[in-house]
């Protein structure tokens, strides 16, 4: 069996917060969907699907996320929220390109992988601090 899109790595993937860590697995794992179909050719339709549940679902990570770091002491929050804000519109960005061509690029799945590798471990890492300051 090929290897997969994206793996997940618990010690350098891990936030130490059980449930972002589950949640950003289930981001992998809706990439490594949406790449399979790709990579199978599978018809428009059924890539619409997977990127509209990738899209819908990283809405629904940043809002959780966001919440949680919310209750913490955590002097980034502004920060970390106008980031998910931007990676938002380059996610939208590539989905319109998508629904107006049918075609998902090296481009999108490039920013797939660079986003949610640098993303947890450049910036989540950080609420994960703060949790362990407020936890002190």
């Amino acid at each position: 069996m090929p290897q997969s899109f994206f793996q997940w790595d618990p010690v350098r993937l891990t936030t130490h917060v059980d449930a972002m860590d589950r949640e950003h697995q289930k981001l992998i794992e809706i990439m490594n969907r949406l790449y399979e179909k790709h990579q199978a050719k599978a018809p428009v339709h059924e890539l619409k699907a997977l990127v509209n549940e990738l899209a819908s679902w990283t809405v629904t990570h940043f809002d959780h996320e966001e919440n949680y770091f919310d209750t913490l002491e955590y002097a980034q929050a502004n920060v970390h929220k106008k980031i998910h804000k931007d990676l938002l519109a380059r996610l939208g960005t590539f989905k319109a390109e998508f629904e107006k061509t049918g075609v998902l690029t090296d481009a999108f799945f490039q920013f797939l992988k660079t986003w949610l590798s640098a993303h947890i471990m450049g910036i989540d890492v950080k609420y994960s601090e703060a949790k362990k300051k407020s936890a002190a």
